[in-house]
């Protein structure tokens, strides 16, 4: 398996389970539901486990695919740069969620964390959906959007011609009589078209003269 492939099923990951988690946050605070703030607190805390991972396999995928002649350069370096944003956004989100949830577990007749981590945890989702959102965005201009595959015309690729006669293709040149193809140099070679064959003339005999008495 190699590493953009890797990356296409890894980086899914933290990308859903932040959205959803960020929803269920709205959920939880409209609702004060305890077991939907223990929901999205869990689904914003696998978000950030999962953010690193995906985050690894990018950065192996882009050594990969950096110099197929379909990837922009450019597009892969800002891909990267708001990647490593990403990270610590969704990561932070993670921990300040973790946090609220080992809080909510240990007092069991809380509906919801405190008002401070519920604060936290919200603006930290909100920065994580736009962080991921446009991320991903840029990560789908590497191949989708690509300048190159986009032209209405497909590019030229120059493949470079073959620089020696193959072994066992017969010479289109031809070669004198009694001469051996193996012992000829190119400058021979080149010079035997222009070699043309002389034709042959035959001695005129003189008439006979006529016989007088």
């Amino acid at each position: 398996m190699s590493w953009p492939y890797l990356h296409t099923l890894v980086n899914h990951f933290p990308i859903v389970l932040t959205v959803v988690g960020a929803l269920a946050v709205l959920l939880a605070s409209m609702f004060e539901r305890r077991a939907v703030w223990m929901y999205a607190l869990s689904t914003l805390t696998l978000a950030g486990l999962t953010i690193y991972p995906a985050l690894l396999t990018g950065e192996r995928a882009a050594n990969v695919v950096r110099k197929a002649w379909y990837i922009a350069p450019d597009v892969i370096h800002t891909h990267e740069s708001a990647a490593d944003i990403t990270l610590w956004v969704v990561a932070v989100t993670g921990a300040l969620a973790f946090i609220s949830l080992i809080t909510l577990i240990r007092v069991r007749e809380a509906l919801s964390p405190a008002k401070g981590f519920r604060i936290l945890v919200g603006l930290g989702a909100l920065a994580s959906i736009c962080a991921v959102s446009y991320t991903g965005y840029l990560g789908g201009k590497i191949v989708v959007e690509s300048p190159i595959l986009a032209s209405p015309t497909p590019p030229v690729i120059p493949v470079p011609g073959p620089t020696s006669n193959p072994i066992g293709v017969p010479s289109t040149q031809p070669l004198q009589p009694g001469v051996n193809p193996s012992n000829t140099s190119p400058a021979q070679t080149q010079q035997q078209p222009q070699q043309q064959a002389q034709p042959m003339t035959q001695p005129q005999t003189p008439a006979p003269k006529p016989h007088t008495p």
